[in-house]
């Protein structure tokens, strides 16, 4: 298997770039591309509810900007920034004096830049090469460590390479500053070099690797300490459910705009994802970190942890692709018909 430190530029832009108009169809108005928080909003009568969707999104950005705790006119940094949504609610609630967003799709950026916010400049940059005018008071990554290590790399070296980004933004940040950190990662008895990595690294984000709660707290000890963690696939569960069923209600719109095999793609990682969620396969992490004074020299672990893995049955993409090609099967038949499947 080919080991790689990250998605590349094509690689991100594999799944984003392929139009906005496209993910207009199933997101809600902000384009917010992530899990929501769904903390007070109990009804769930209309899983494709966009008023419900979005202030779900709004509860999960603002729960970001909060945990930020920015000083009156502080410096934000969002990587990941997507097509802006927590910029633009930044702008709008005036968390933040002046802010920069990061992303390597193209078709973001523009988005972004079409908004016109006040005090915010968008860059198509990798974090990698991000080199600041000034220190941050707070750093905000939605979703986007995912895409910091690759598939095929041992633990050790996923810790390496999540290391070298804690050591960016603790570069980054003034003192006393805060990263809040939105990711999904591995919680069940499975690796990443199982179907479930493969099902991510080749048909949802290439290049790309979940990360583990152990790996995480490795990487980012030397750097930061973890003031807040929650653990809340549920807010995926729904979340993937709202997408879901707003992009099948726009099924014909949607095979206009993309084709139907870019359609069936996405039906299907939708699904399956919400599928993972459910067994408990993979979870959702929130986390606020508050960066250290200096770095701490630790002794040397040893990261090499043996994989935990379970037998796996054969890969369902067949099975799960003709029903949903037969009109869509929701969750309760997909899992009815996978009960004992890991994708």
């Amino acid at each position: 298997m080919t080991t790689t430190t990250g998605a590349s530029a094509e690689d991100i832009e594999f799944h984003y770039d392929v139009g906005n108009d496209f993910y207009s169809l199933w997101l809600d108005d902000t384009l917010t591309y992530s899990a929501a928080a769904w903390d007070g909003i109990t009804s769930d009568t209309d899983p494709g509810d966009v008023a419900a969707l979005a202030r779900a999104q709004r509860n999960k950005l603002r729960r970001h900007l909060d945990q930020a705790a920015l000083p009156r006119g502080g410096r934000l940094l969002d990587i990941g920034c997507g097509w802006g949504g927590l910029l633009a609610l930044a702008a709008e609630e005036d968390h933040a004096g002046e802010m920069t967003g990061l992303t390597l799709s193209r078709a973001q950026l523009a988005h972004v830049n079409s908004l016109a916010l006040p005090q915010v400049q968008a860059r198509l940059e990798d974090w990698r090469f991000h080199t600041p005018d000034s220190v941050y008071d707070a750093i905000v990554s939605v979703e986007a460590f995912e895409a910091f290590a690759g598939p095929g790399l041992t633990p050790g070296q996923r810790v390496e390479a999540y290391s070298g980004f804690f050591a960016a933004c603790h570069s980054w940040l003034a003192p006393g500053g805060t990263l809040s950190l939105q990711t999904i990662a591995f919680d069940g008895g499975i690796d990443a070099d199982g179907p479930v990595g493969a099902f991510f690294a080749g048909d949802v984000f290439p290049a790309s690797a979940l990360p583990r709660l152990t790996e995480i707290a490795a990487a980012c000890d030397a750097f930061f300490s973890l003031t807040a963690l929650t653990s809340a696939p549920q807010d995926y569960v729904r979340t993937l459910r709202a997408w879901s069923t707003r992009l099948l209600a726009a099924r014909e719109q949607a095979e206009k705009a993309v084709g139907p095999e870019t359609y069936q793609r996405y039906r299907l990682y939708l699904k399956t994802c919400e599928i993972l969620f459910r067994r408990g396969e993979v979870t959702l992490y929130r986390m606020t970190m508050r960066r250290r004074p200096q770095r701490l020299h630790l002794p040397a672990r040893n990261t090499n942890w043996p994989q935990v893995t379970q037998p796996l049955p054969s890969h369902p993409s067949r099975e799960l692709r003709g029903a949903l090609r037969r009109g869509g099967a929701d969750v309760a038949q997909l899992k009815r018909t996978h009960e004992t499947v890991r994708v």
